[in-house]
């Protein structure tokens, strides 16, 4: 992964405010953010966001290109991760290692917040965080149940 640097804030935040992730949050709560709490991200196609049992922290939040998440043991697809969704919530939330792989299926950009940002958020915006990531999850196990229906069909 390679660090995106010298992006205006303006075109930063012309991104976010595209993304369904960012609804709930004030424009002042994205700005801040971005300047404080998050990094740009490019992952070249066939390169690895994270692997399994690595243990960054970090929630990804896909802005353009696509992830696709798969277990390292099976190579079992999991589902494709797109602009507007995030990846990597559980060790995010819980501190604990990578229990799945996100490769880049093409070029991505991808927004980074680092797992010490949780603590340091002003209340407000943590919940907005952790509401986002928990409608996130729930949409998740839905499109994970349906795969699951798939195969055994």
């Amino acid at each position: 992964m390679k660090l995106i640097e010298n992006t205006p804030l303006i075109k930063r935040m012309a991104i976010i405010n595209r993304l369904p992730f960012f609804k709930s949050f004030s424009l002042d709560e994205r700005q801040v953010l971005l300047e404080s709490f998050s990094s740009l991200l490019l992952v070249k196609k066939d390169r690895f966001v994270f692997q399994q049992f690595d243990n960054d922290k970090s929630l990804y939040l896909v802005l353009s290109g696509a992830l696709m998440m798969f277990r390292h043991n099976d190579k079992v697809e999991l589902g494709l991760v797109e602009p507007g969704e995030f990846i990597g919530e559980g060790s995010f939330v819980s501190q604990r290692q990578r229990s799945i792989n996100a490769r880049a299926c093409e070029d991505t950009i991808l927004l980074a917040i680092s797992s010490s940002v949780l603590s340091r958020l002003p209340s407000a915006m943590k919940d907005k965080l952790k509401d986002q990531i928990i409608i996130g999850m729930s949409h998740r196990i839905e499109q994970l149940s349906k795969l699951l229906e798939a195969k055994q069909s």
